[in-house]
């Protein structure tokens, strides 16, 4: 195997590894990616694919650096405002083209700045962006640029409604089950036929073990998404759990 596709298996492996919380053994890959026996064979496609597991490990100064070898200032500066360095960022951001990464990030310097916003983003940079922002935020302990946020939060709601939905998410991938369903109930109270939403809020009634509570929203989301394979799989999971625990009774 050439050293090229060894990085490849590597960076996949480090992804795998992410999705699985196992965020140590993922940084272990990333430092023998960053080895001597490596980092003279990385290409641009390489460095913004570590730059982004970084970003995903709450490793933003790596991140940055990774970011600006892969030619794109525009996630080093998300990586700059993760780290509170926002007066970086924006001088970063004055060489970018207007795109829609160079959007969000600036209407997000603006916000954590507490000036007024020269551009909202769209509802798909919202769509693209929300999410992944707040779970940064969230990795670097930025609550209060989390709350400015917030203060925003109707305007962006104008914007996409999916907005609440998003920032459910990113606490839900964090682990702060509360605040998740705080914001998916409020979600779902604006748009009763999203079963994406109920899915989750299945999800994470069965992580609480509230086992009635899961059923009744994979019920919901098991309706509402006909194909979903996932819902109905989990569906059928804590109905049978649900049924064996009532005949131990």
């Amino acid at each position: 195997m050439d050293v090229n596709a060894e990085v490849n298996n590597l960076i996949s492996k480090a992804f795998s590894l992410v999705n699985e919380d196992k965020n140590n053994e993922a940084f272990e890959i990333v430092n023998a990616i960053s080895s001597d026996k490596y980092v003279n064979n990385l290409n641009k496609d390489h460095f913004q694919a570590i730059g982004d597991i970084c970003l995903s490990l709450g490793k933003f100064e790596l991140a940055k650096d990774f970011y600006l070898k892969a030619e794109n200032p525009e996630a080093a500066s998300l990586a700059l405002i993760a780290l509170d360095d926002l007066d970086e960022a924006s001088k970063l951001l004055l060489k970018c083209p207007k795109s829609p990464p160079s959007t969000w990030c600036n209407f997000l310097i603006d916000v954590f700045n507490e000036k007024a916003i020269k551009q909202w983003p769209s509802f798909l940079e919202i769509r693209h962006f929300m999410e992944l922002t707040v779970y940064s935020l969230l990795l670097g302990k930025r609550h209060y640029f989390i709350s400015l946020l917030l203060k925003r939060l109707n305007r962006l709601l104008d914007i996409n409604i999916d907005s609440e939905k998003l920032i459910g998410y990113a606490y839900f991938h964090y682990g702060d089950l509360d605040n998740a369903i705080k914001f998916l109930k409020s979600s779902i109270r604006k748009n009763r036929t999203d079963g994406e939403i109920y899915f989750v809020l299945g999800q994470i009634s069965l992580e609480k073990g509230d086992l009635k509570e899961s059923l009744s929203m994979l019920e919901n989301a098991k309706t509402l998404l006909a194909n979903h394979y996932p819902s109905k799989k989990l569906y059928e999971e804590v109905k049978a759990a649900l049924s064996l625990r009532t005949l131990k009774g």
